[in-house]
């Protein structure tokens, strides 16, 4: 039995397979796109530059022969979650999740006699703060844990032609907004004995968490909205088209450019060669999208005064602190914090793998020393 934590964000997955170590980590876009089979020159070196592979479960509709990640990405044709669906009824959310525990299984396991790889977990996830106050974790856990799942790689470097049934040994289904909480507790001791907010921004959704000053979900006023930024990075990427003709593959691809460190790179494509800026466009779709985030903000502030700071993690607030701290310091000056932004976008599956070792220990289930090992420091 493995232990495995997967954040099925809405921009990406986010996993801890086996530890809590940095070689543990697992990031893939949360891109899919149909694909039979594909012509290859040469293969890939690396398994996730090309996620190849055909899908069988009970939760899906149908056999699905997909690309995954990167490979999507690259796909004329390819799949991004929209935010009518809800990830625990979504086939995409699933299948992002199937793989993910795949390439584990087919990295740290040996296949049996009749070559298949049989990999049992012991899953920890979540759902969002709507579909959680909507009840959806009791169906969700259910489908994950007594569905059949099996993933086949097709083109896949490495992993070509190998075949692994996935089983649950069981499924912990956590609340984001809460599990960010408890990783958030670790980082910053003045978060003790205080209200705060935790304010998730993600692809399509965002969760704001109120967490009382004795560490309870404050089940009135915390909440989630169906907004989130993938909504305006397709604005972005439909609007740099019909500008420059230029066609941004995913969101992914535009999200790197926009937070591209390098000041040469950020908001910069390059059209026939030639560096082109689409600041403009990034800033006049992302200052609409933080002024609705920041009433938001205002609003539950309003609600629950005596709300101490708001902590603003998750890939959407790194697209948009620029623009939320520009609002707050022409208008309430909130106490704002924004963690580091490789720490906020892990700070979800790594609370998710703390969880797990916790509930290990309160069943008395033994697991290897090294996936509890960074859990006790």
């Amino acid at each position: 039995m493995r232990l495995a934590s997967v954040d099925i964000g809405n921009d990406a997955v986010k996993a801890f397979l086996g530890g809590l170590k940095e070689e543990n980590k697992l990031y893939i876009p949360n891109v899919v796109a149909k694909l039979e089979s594909r012509s290859i020159v040469e293969m890939e070196k690396n398994p996730l530059d090309a996620i190849h592979v055909e899908v069988n479960s009970s939760t899906l509709k149908g056999v699905q022969k997909v690309a995954v990640g990167k490979l999507a990405s690259k796909q004329t044709v390819n799949e991004e979650l929209t935010p009518d669906t809800d990830k625990s009824e979504n086939d995409q959310a699933m299948i992002m999740l199937l793989t993910t525990l795949a390439l584990d299984a087919a990295n740290s396991l040996e296949a049996d006699e009749d070559g298949v790889i049989k990999a049992n977990y012991l899953l920890s996830t979540g759902l969002p703060m709507d579909e959680t106050k909507r009840g959806l974790i009791k169906e969700f856990r259910k489908k994950i844990r007594n569905g059949s799942h099996k993933v086949t790689f097709l083109n896949t470097p490495l992993y070509e032609g190998k075949t692994v049934e996935i089983s649950f040994e069981n499924v912990l289904v956590n609340t984001e907004g809460f599990a960010a909480y408890i990783e958030l507790s670790e980082n910053y001791k003045d978060i003790d004995g205080k209200t705060v907010l935790i304010n998730d921004i993600g692809g399509l959704s965002t969760d704001s968490a109120i967490i009382t000053k004795d560490a309870q979900v404050d089940n009135e006023f915390s909440d989630g909205i169906k907004k989130g930024v993938a909504g305006s990075l397709d604005n972005i990427i439909r609007k740099v088209y019909n500008k420059h003709r230029y066609t941004i593959k995913s969101r992914r691809d535009l999200v790197e450019i926009i937070t591209s460190s390098d000041a040469e790179e950020k908001n910069t494509i390059y059209v026939a060669g030639k560096a082109t800026s689409i600041k403009d466009i990034v800033d006049e779709e992302l200052s609409t999208l933080a002024s609705e985030e920041y009433k938001l903000m205002k609003s539950i502030w309003r609600n629950v005064p005596d709300i101490r700071k708001a902590y603003n993690i998750g890939g959407g607030s790194a697209v948009l602190k620029d623009y939320l701290i520009q609002l707050n310091n022409e208008d309430a000056k909130f106490p704002f914090e924004f963690p580091k932004v490789e720490d906020s976008i892990w700070m979800i599956s790594r609370a998710y793998f703390k969880i797990l070792t916790l509930y290990c220990q309160s069943k008395g289930i033994e697991v290897p020393k090294a996936e509890t090992a960074e859990t006790a420091q």
